[in-house]
């Protein structure tokens, strides 16, 4: 089973509706070149998902208006998924340490692209 939570938008960022409250936090991101799994913090604002080193070194936003995000189906039970932003080739794989974690994560990015007041009526399906 896959979930795919999808929003795009023409607009400029001046055109997003607030986000009640910003959700923050750690996971586990994949790096992009070895494939281990390194601890982030991740702090979502608006429409971009930002990680790095910690709460004060939030240096790296991922766009998630457009961006497809997927539950990664695996034998291993972590409880992983991807975001792939519109406008990049890279995909971010992400881990929470728990199926709740991974949920609540995913409903937040969902509310994120919907914020957008020009997104697609694409549905915003999380499982």
């Amino acid at each position: 089973m896959m979930a795919v939570v999808s929003a795009t938008s023409n607009g400029p960022d001046e055109n997003l509706v607030e986000i009640k409250e910003d959700k923050k936090g750690w996971l586990s991101k994949r790096t992009h070149f070895t494939h281990r799994w390194k601890r982030a913090w991740f702090q979502l604002k608006e429409t971009l998902l930002f990680y790095g080193e910690n709460e004060e070194k939030l240096l790296k936003p991922i766009n998630l208006v457009g961006a497809v995000v997927e539950v990664v189906e695996g034998g291993d039970g972590s409880f992983e998924w991807t975001i792939t932003p519109k406008d990049r080739k890279r995909t971010f794989f992400l881990k929470a340490g728990t199926i709740a974690e991974q949920q609540g994560w995913m409903e937040a990015i969902c509310e994120a692209q919907l914020s957008s007041r020009d997104h697609a009526t694409n549905a915003c399906v999380v499982q």
